[in-house]
């Protein structure tokens, strides 16, 4: 009896993160490829869209590591713009480095769930490049890993901590 109320339990838990991952990765969509509200896409689809080229979005494209992250460091960006940039990078993607090892033990390498996390980092610089929609920026690829790299480890260091209460409680019992 008891163990079908934990399955039911896992079941729902496993529903609730997978729901917790697509909410993240909506509002990532959100935040990194539509920034602006619909009437400005209307407008620029039916109007400016047909001008656009990938080969002009690799002309202003940062490819050069840091290079932003440096600007943004500088006194010639505001510090509140830089900390949201930089912040926003990195906190958003912090979900990311906890939700996929929850979800799934294929995830719970650290290079793997890196290699998911930059791929998917690199999914929304492709979108924006070919899409006309933002920069397509390498510092943000060290950023957004660099947010589910944090992730990751604060996961890790839960289910250590977890590990340690459940075997010293197990200790105290015997």
């Amino acid at each position: 009896m008891a163990t079908g109320i934990n399955n039911k339990k896992e079941r729902t838990m496993k529903v609730l993160l997978w729901l917790a991952l697509l909410f993240c990765m909506v509002i990532l969509s959100k935040f990194i490829l539509f920034k602006k509200p619909p009437a400005y896409y209307k407008n620029y689809y039916s109007r400016e869209y047909k001008n656009y080229t990938v080969k002009k979005g690799w002309k202003q494209a940062n490819l050069k590591p840091f290079s932003t992250i440096r600007l943004f460091s500088s006194k010639r960006v505001s510090s509140d713009y830089s900390y949201k940039n930089i912040g926003g990078n990195i906190i958003g993607f912090i979900p990311l480095g906890i939700l996929l090892p929850l979800l799934l033990p294929f995830w719970r390498n650290f290079l793997r769930t890196m290699t998911t996390i930059f791929f998917i980092s690199l999914s929304f610089e492709a979108i924006q490049l070919l899409a006309g929609m933002g920069i397509f920026d390498v510092d943000d690829l060290i950023l957004n890993t660099t947010g589910g790299m944090a992730g990751y480890i604060l996961y890790a260091v839960v289910r250590q901590v977890i590990k340690w209460q459940e075997n010293n409680q197990a200790e105290a019992i015997y």
